[in-house]
């Protein structure tokens, strides 16, 4: 799963997409699952509400990193 995750992130960043990383348990079963995407996904809105998410809960351990890309060269 790491290498699968690694060449996706490599992916996301050349491709400028979004990466979702995500787990679900069965409340059922208890049987985890964790999913991975690629793609055209976050609006600006969803982003800025997830970006509070993740501020409003940095004191149970949620991380926000934040760095400047750049700027892609003609023809790349």
């Amino acid at each position: 799963m790491e290498d699968v995750l690694q060449e996706m992130l490599a992916h996301t960043l050349d491709k400028r997409e979004d990466l979702i990383l995500t787990f679900e348990t069965d409340p059922d079963s208890g049987a985890e699952r964790v999913y991975a995407m690629t793609g055209q996904f976050v609006s600006e809105c969803m982003l800025r509400k997830l970006i509070g998410q993740a501020e409003s809960q940095r004191d149970e351990g949620s991380v926000l990193l934040c760095q400047r890309m750049p700027k892609r060269r003609r023809g790349a």
